[in-house]
């Protein structure tokens, strides 16, 4: 599996050739600055391994933290005792140190600023407590020439990395400081495997088999490949031409964009003056299109009424046609009923229905009596006219009314009209007779004689 290198000195390289067969490992790394930046933790941190930062750097302190939200960030100093440290920070590099010399050497000898920060200090005994028992993988410390004051406040018979790596030389140079650091280790029970010019592995004496696996160099067959964010010089060449890529391209890109404001300069002049025409050419063309939406507009309108007159049509000839059909159906069903046997026998029934109900609205409506009176007395009036013209139907007449008594008075009423007053004597009644025989015709005073006459003889005899 390919290894991607973000130590300073290949460290995490190493490291991996001994111990990269643990999956999800634990590791403290002490002094451990950027999350990214020359740090051995990343490549492991990439493969699941998990741990505790120590930095007491605030700003790297806090880029860890951003960067690594899952692990354990403490900000603070490892020393042989508690209490607080001044810390020497200086800004964008991995040089802080709680030496004021070295602070002072970097300040004079190569223009560093330095700025004094207090920060708290505890033994790694106390700091690291939580992780007293457990399987640790392996510890770095990097703290700038404070190595044996961090490793005094160790207590190595509860808290036991299979792998130590220190640094082992004076910050910013070649010069060897580790003897203080190493009888500590060999004291605790470590053996040295391994030095890298910059950092010295050890290796528990109980786990003695990772030592031949730590004594060589990172070479071909480590499959590692460098992250480009390593602030050395295994590093720096390859940055310094990649910076230098990106400087000529950002060149490029700008002269680009020079060229292309000079174009579109000179295409905006070129077309200035066909704006006018453009514009206008717009103008007309919205309007063209505006008259054919109208148009259509009207089209579909005229469309939707042809339809609309189209279907009231239908409608009408359905109606009709359902008419004609209906008309057609009761004619041939009043053929078939008044040619029928059933309709020819019941004739009389209908008839006498008929009669019954003409005779019960009569009844219902009081004009039963009046019209048999007013019937019988145009009978009397046909009788009086006939006999007055036909002297034999005359005898007749009154011979057969003399059988009724009521239709006789009835006939004497209508011959001799009627009178207001009824007379009292007999001159009067004389006199009454003489008057309504005036009015008669002729022939009607004939047969009102004969009336008279015939009730004198039935009242005398």
């Amino acid at each position: 599996m390919t290894i991607t290198s973000y130590a300073q000195n290949f460290e995490d390289v190493i490291l991996w050739r001994a111990l990269g067969h643990i999956k999800n490992g634990t590791y403290i790394d002490v002094g451990a600055q950027h999350p990214v930046v020359d740090s051995v933790s990343k490549a492991f941190y990439e493969r699941g391994w998990r741990g505790v930062h120590v930095e007491p750097v605030p700003s790297y302190a806090a880029l860890l933290r951003q960067d690594r939200p899952d692990e354990t960030v403490l900000q603070l100093a490892l020393s042989d005792r508690p209490g607080v440290l001044d810390l020497n920070v200086i800004a964008g590099t991995g040089l802080s140190t709680g030496v004021k010399a070295y602070a002072s050497t970097h300040s004079s000898e190569h223009g560093f600023v330095t700025e004094v920060v207090k920060v708290p200090m505890l033994p790694m005994s106390t700091a690291l407590a939580s992780l007293n028992g457990q399987q640790v993988h392996w510890l770095k410390i990097d703290v700038e020439g404070f190595e044996e004051q961090v490793l005094l406040g160790w207590d190595s018979k509860v808290l036991r990395p299979w792998i130590i790596v220190i640094e082992a030389t004076v910050p910013l140079s070649a010069e060897l400081n580790y003897a203080k650091a190493d009888r500590l280790l060999i004291d605790a029970g470590y053996k040295f495997a391994y030095f890298d010019g910059l950092n010295r592995f050890y290796t528990a004496s109980e786990h003695m088999e990772l030592a031949h696996k730590l004594q060589l160099p990172p070479n071909v067959f480590d499959s590692a490949e460098l992250s480009g964010t390593a602030s050395s010089v295994w590093c720096r060449g390859l940055i310094g031409r990649h910076q230098q890529a990106l400087k000529t391209l950002r060149e490029e890109v700008t002269a680009s964009r020079v060229r292309i404001s000079d174009l579109d300069v000179q295409f905006r002049r070129a077309v200035s003056g066909e704006e006018q025409s453009r514009a206008l050419a717009v103008a007309l063309a919205q309007q063209a299109a505006q008259a054919e939406a109208r148009a259509a507009q009207a089209g579909t309108q005229a469309e939707a009424r042809i339809m609309q007159a189209e279907a009231r049509v239908a409608q009408a000839e359905t109606r009709a046609a359902l008419a004609e059909t209906q008309l057609e159906i009761a004619r041939q069903y009043s053929e078939a009923v008044l040619s029928s046997t059933s309709w020819r026998i019941t004739a009389p029934l209908r008839l006498a229905g008929n009669f019954a109900r003409r005779l019960r609205s009569v009844v219902r409506d009081g004009r039963l009596i009046s019209g048999l009176k007013r019937r019988i007395r145009t009978f009397l009036h046909a009788v009086v006219n006939a006999s007055a013209r036909h002297p034999t139907l005359r005898l007749v007449a009154i011979r057969g009314v003399a059988l009724v008594p009521t239709l006789e008075r009835r006939l004497r009423a209508i011959v001799a009209g009627s009178s207001s007053a009824a007379p009292t004597t007999d001159k009067d009644k004389d006199q009454e007779v003489h008057v309504r025989l005036g009015r008669l015709s002729p022939d009607a005073s004939v047969l009102f004689r004969q009336l008279t006459r015939r009730q004198e003889r039935s009242e005398g005899t």
